[in-house]
């Protein structure tokens, strides 16, 4: 029996929510260089932007993202993930630690 989350599929559901802070503004971006007809400005790196962060959540284990999740999605603390979790915080910490910084790296270079 596969394993059921509350809130979708872990990989589905930070993919799409840090996607989806970022589509919010290049679509807005869009939005005015369509009405107003400015230049693209950053548009170009957002959108490829949204494309590594899917390449890096692709390659991530599910039980990752489900940390991931309850992490930054449900705004857990770590003692209150690892309560839920049962793992250490050390053990939380490295393995959400990796894959935000990836992430981060990623924004700042945008």
């Amino acid at each position: 029996m596969a394993v059921r989350y509350y809130w979708g599929k872990p990989n589905d559901v930070i993919k799409w929510y840090l996607r989806g802070i970022l589509h919010l503004s290049a679509a807005s971006k869009q939005t005015y260089i369509e009405k107003t007809g400015a230049e693209p400005g950053n548009l170009p790196r957002l959108l490829k932007l949204l494309e590594a962060l899917d390449e890096i959540f692709d390659n991530t284990a599910t039980d990752t993202i489900a940390l991931l999740c309850l992490r930054y999605v449900e705004l857990l603390s770590i003692p209150d993930t690892s309560e839920l979790t049962g793992l250490t915080n050390s053990q939380i910490s490295k393995r959400t630690g990796k894959i935000m910084k990836k992430a981060k790296e990623i924004i700042a270079k945008a």
